[in-house]
């Protein structure tokens, strides 16, 4: 079942990348506040369905806090680079790490519904600005985020 999707999604991603290196594509635009922190973004398109396109921007300052989305999507860089951590819940319910990326302009990832979608994300050497396609609606539903050190989880509406 995960093979289809993700070879969807990884599609998905070529599109994105391809698209945005077409001028104009990506369009300056006033963002909010993401996460608490310096992070933000602004939502480019949202169907009625849920599907939503954001244009994000990861500080250098500080990394995101690991959190999920409740949906899966696709990351696309278009300027800068980005440090991008999957996380994963081992059996104990303890997070690690599964893999780590540095994202460079046209490069991309992709993450499954729920459980696979626990991630954290920092601009490297600068800002990093993303094309984020959603499953669904993320501003309008709350989502976990993780503390590793005690364990915690905390659910709430992205701020």
């Amino acid at each position: 079942m995960f093979g289809a999707k993700e070879h969807i999604l990884k599609h998905v991603g070529q599109d994105l990348s391809k698209a945005s290196r077409q001028p104009g594509f990506v369009p300056e635009t006033e963002m909010r506040a993401l996460h608490g922190g310096e992070s933000s973004f602004t939502i480019l398109q949202s169907d009625p369905d849920g599907l939503t396109l954001m244009l994000a921007r990861f500080s250098p300052d500080a990394e995101t806090p690991i959190h999920n989305h409740n949906s899966w999507g696709v990351a696309c860089v278009v300027q800068g680079m980005d440090r991008y951590r999957h996380w994963q819940l081992d059996d104990g319910g303890r997070l690690k790490v599964q893999y780590e990326k540095v994202l460079k302009p046209g490069d991309f990832v992709f993450w499954l519904d729920p459980p696979h979608d626990i991630h954290s994300q920092q601009g490297v050497d600068g800002p990093a600005l993303e094309l984020v396609l959603f499953g669904k609606d993320v501003t309008v539903i709350p989502r976990n985020y993780y503390d590793p050190q005690t364990g915690q989880v905390r659910t709430a509406l992205p701020q």
